[in-house]
């Protein structure tokens, strides 16, 4: 099924599935206020509310995941290093 997406400014896309819609809000050419409707719905909804994209929304929220996986990570290599230097 195709995707109609219009921006704010008016303009208007067609994504072919569902999974092409997905990747555009995934990568950030949509915004949560960009509208979108089946081709077979008159009715137009925020990208946001689609219950399709939900879990997407919520990652792209939160980079404080992302900060703490990094610094985790960071932490664990610095503690390695400095266990390797003590005892070679």
């Amino acid at each position: 099924m195709r995707y109609h997406v219009r921006n704010s400014e008016g303009h208007e896309l067609v994504c072919p599935t569902l999974a092409d819609l997905h990747g555009l809000y995934n990568q950030g050419f949509l915004a949560d206020d960009d509208l979108v409707r089946s081709e077979s719905s008159e009715r137009w909804v925020r990208v946001g509310n689609m219950p399709a994209l939900h879990g997407i929304r919520e990652e792209r929220r939160d980079p404080r995941k992302m900060a703490l996986l990094l610094a985790a990570v960071l932490a664990l290599a610095l503690g390695l290093a400095i266990l390797i230097k003590l005892h070679p």
